[in-house]
């Protein structure tokens, strides 16, 4: 879907013109496009405050600036919604349509800057996050959380990419939401593990407490999917049309023993996980690079639980466990090798 497509029924929306089903087609877009989000916000600020009276010649001129600014843009059709009640209004949000649809860039007048928060964890680290809300959020290894200045203003918008275990304060009337790649959580207060890399095939929601319910795309179809406590919804990716859903029941309801967040207690945990898997997860965690010598490594399977500081320490148990394999570890260069016995 182009993302002409996207600002098109944006503007609809603001001018009280989109109907149910382009509203239920543009928050399907929204979730495929998390990326937008921050514009958008801008956008619908800028449709709603007060601006100054600007007259034809003046905006004419203002475009004029903007496209020398970005000449791409100028093939690019403008889409400017004409606000009935405050079509004085229209000029700013055109501005920002035109601007959003040629290249991304956010261009308008006398509004603030809206200051970007990022929360990382590199490889190999873990991080530990009070919102200003009072919610808090744990970081595992190689992952990122994006929220800005107006974070529970009128709403919670976080945006992930990798693992985290939120635990969220009850606002009834500030909803909560993370959005992935691909899918949205909507909360209110509950405590819950979300997990969505990047670089892997699907996203993992496992709720520990409250409700939260997901919005994805499954069969090309906007679904949506309500959690309740002990449960672990599992979408899989599949190319061009959206997730395949499959879910789990959590093998404990006590929080201390749910193995999906035992992670922010420094716990490695699994279940009948492939070797392939779990290193993975291990170069994450110690910021390193596995190498298997021999491929059918990959298809050892795993159960249990490790607590340990060092890398040295978890091989040795999973050797052990096994029986299948040596290893040997590079500490100068965080390389870890893998072979037969």
């Amino acid at each position: 879907m182009p993302i002409e497509r996207y600002w098109i029924l944006t503007a609809r929306k603001l001018n009280g013109e989109a109907t149910p089903g382009e509203l239920e087609e543009l928050e399907a877009l929204s979730a495929e496009h998390p990326e937008i989000t921050p514009t958008v916000n801008a956008l619908e600020r800028v449709w709603h405050q007060e601006v100054p009276i600007v007259s034809a010649d003046e905006q004419q001129r203002l475009l004029a600036l903007l496209e020398q600014r970005v000449p791409e843009i100028a093939p690019v059709p403008v889409v400017v919604p004409v606000q009935r009640r405050h079509s004085r209004f229209a000029w700013a949000a055109g501005f920002l349509l035109l601007a959003a649809i040629g290249s991304g860039l956010l261009f308008y007048t006398h509004q603030p800057h809206v200051a970007v928060h990022e929360v990382v964890a590199n490889r190999g680290t873990r991080s530990q996050v009070r919102l200003p809300d009072g919610s808090v959020v744990w970081l595992n290894a190689g992952s990122k959380l994006v929220y800005d200045d107006d974070y529970g203003t009128h709403d919670r918008l976080l945006q992930l990419e990798g693992e985290a275990y939120f635990d969220v304060a009850q606002q009834a009337n500030v909803p909560f939401e993370v959005k992935v790649k691909g899918a949205t959580v909507k909360v209110l207060g509950t405590s819950f593990n979300l997990r969505a890399y990047t670089d892997e095939a699907m996203v993992e929601t496992a709720l520990i407490s409250g409700s939260v319910q997901l919005q994805f795309e499954e069969d090309a179809k906007p679904r949506q999917a309500l959690l309740k406590p002990g449960q672990k919804l599992i979408l899989t990716r599949q190319p061009g049309n959206g997730f395949i859903a499959s879910w789990q029941s959590l093998r404990s309801n006590k929080k201390e023993d749910v193995k999906e967040i035992a992670w922010k207690d420094n716990t490695l945990s699994f279940n009948k996980e492939s070797f392939s898997s779990l290193a993975t997860r291990l170069e994450r965690w110690y910021n390193i690079t596995v190498i298997f010598e021999q491929p059918r490594l990959k298809q050892l399977e795993f159960t249990g639980s490790i607590k340990g500081e060092k890398i040295q320490e978890v091989m040795d148990v999973l050797s052990r466990t096994s029986g299948q394999f040596n290893y040997r570890y590079d500490q100068t260069n965080s390389v870890l090798k893998i072979s037969s016995k």
